[in-house]
């Protein structure tokens, strides 16, 4: 008799929400102000937040751990400045990795002008393996090679044993994602589009969170839609 995956539905409208007169936050887990029972962490994943600013204004974040952090633009490019002395521009199909090490911080500022906003993930994985070392990384890759999965990060640039991988697909593209330890759990996101992933629907900034799977299968169920996939412990 088949098991059933056991799986949680995040919804797009369901997502807490922080704004202000020139940033707005979608938070899938608790973070800052924004907290509730029902929006615990995965594991090592303890923020996956949405965040959207208007042209030149600036964000700053501390982490309270040693913590990776993994930004990814969605529209737009990004300036980040962090306290390892980095100053560097992050754009479309770019992830921005910074282990930063308990209490340092990070800023990033929407460059863009003419009211351009700039939209992007920010992305926190905790419980690190140690020794930390923080360092500052950035990784490419091109989504115009569709339909399949792009691994982007994966534990050689990480102090745990996390993976992070890409992927645009054609409408009715099928693909599935085997898991590299058996004992983690798979966050999916849908960036833009629409996907089946476990037979749930999912639309653009749905996510599912997966756990006790050995594989994950997906279908995308609509031209150009992207899906991101992080694989992470889970404690």
């Amino acid at each position: 008799m088949e098991v059933a995956t056991k799986a949680v539905v995040h919804l797009s409208q369901q997502r807490g929400r922080l704004e202000n007169e020139y940033m707005r936050s979608l938070m899938n887990f608790n973070f800052g102000r924004y907290q509730s029972q029902e929006k615990e962490p995965f594991g090592t994943l303890q923020v996956f937040n949405e965040d959207t600013l208007a042209a030149g204004k600036s964000m700053s974040m501390v982490v309270e751990e040693n913590t990776e952090v993994i930004i990814i633009p969605i529209a737009g490019t990004l300036s980040f400045k962090n306290d390892l002395g980095k100053d560097l521009f992050i754009k479309q199909g770019q992830l921005q990795l910074f282990s930063a090490a308990t209490q340092m911080s990070y800023e990033i500022t929407n460059p863009l002008k003419n009211d351009a906003l700039v939209n992007f993930l920010q992305i926190w994985l905790y419980k690190n393996e140690y020794p930390f070392t923080p360092h500052t990384h950035q990784f490419d890759f091109d989504l115009s090679l569709t339909n399949h999965l792009h691994k982007v990060l994966y534990p050689s640039n990480l102090h745990q044993r996390a993976y992070c991988f890409i992927g645009k697909y054609d409408g009715r593209k099928k693909d599935d994602y085997v898991l590299k330890n058996k004992n983690n759990g798979v966050f999916a996101f849908v960036i833009e589009g629409i996907f089946e992933v476990q037979d749930r629907l999912l639309h653009a900034k749905d996510a599912l969170a997966i756990w006790d799977a050995d594989e994950i299968d997906f279908e995308a169920l609509a031209n150009g839609a992207i899906l991101l996939l992080l694989e992470v412990p889970c404690l």
